[in-house]
């Protein structure tokens, strides 16, 4: 859920040329939907556990001088988790923002490269569907790091990015209860430090921005 919520920032938008001068404002959307099912089978009988993600961001950004843009991302994240056991099935809740900053480099044509760095913070908030299981698990995590991708310009007002390479340090707290405004009875602290260059096959996507 974490590693989601984090490399879930994995794309941004860029412009054209003549739209990435200084003073050009964009807002975008991102949509990322993802459903996983797993069936297992075991001596007492078969089982069956299914997951919906979905992941939605609100952007702004604005150039500051042409060719780099300073960003603001809105997160908001759902997920749904079903099994056999119906005492089990829960609901995740999570929201966040982040920050960023994104040079571009004309390769040829429409096709430019960028380089950039980001920093941000998510919660995420999961309870069980089940009225008599008032666990709650809360997750606060904090991440700052570096990224580089391509982005193609499709249009005067509309361009597609993907990320290609991120390095990313992560800092989370997670606390579980037994209820809203119940004592912590289980707090995990970690600290992660991931470094990926196969952004292309796991976190393709895009976002659509409207320049102006």
């Amino acid at each position: 859920m974490k590693k989601q919520l984090f490399t879930a920032i994995a794309v941004l938008a860029s412009f054209c040329g003549y739209a990435q001068t200084k003073g050009t404002n964009a807002l975008g959307l991102g949509v990322s939907l993802t459903s996983n099912k797993t069936n297992g089978t075991s001596g007492t009988g078969t089982s069956e556990e299914q997951q919906k993600n979905t992941y939605l961001t609100l952007g702004y950004g604005h150039f500051i001088s042409d060719n780099t843009k300073l960003g603001l991302d809105l997160l908001y994240l759902h997920n749904k988790s079903t099994s056999d056991n119906e005492s089990q099935n829960n609901t995740t809740n999570g929201f966040g923002g982040a920050l960023s900053y994104q040079k571009y480099f004309l390769l040829t044509g429409k096709l430019y490269a960028y380089a950039g760095g980001t920093a941000g913070y998510a919660r995420t908030k999961l309870t069980y569907d089940d009225p008599a299981n008032e666990n709650q698990v809360v997750n606060d995590a904090y991440h700052a790091g570096a990224y580089g991708g391509i982005t193609w310009f499709v249009g005067r007002r509309w361009a597609f990015e993907t990320r290609l390479l991120s390095a990313t340090a992560t800092f989370s707290s997670t606390d579980q209860t037994n209820g809203s405004g119940s004592p912590v009875v289980y707090r995990n602290r970690q600290s992660n430090f991931d470094l990926s260059t196969d952004g292309i096959i796991n976190d393709l996507g895009f976002k659509i921005y409207l320049l102006f």
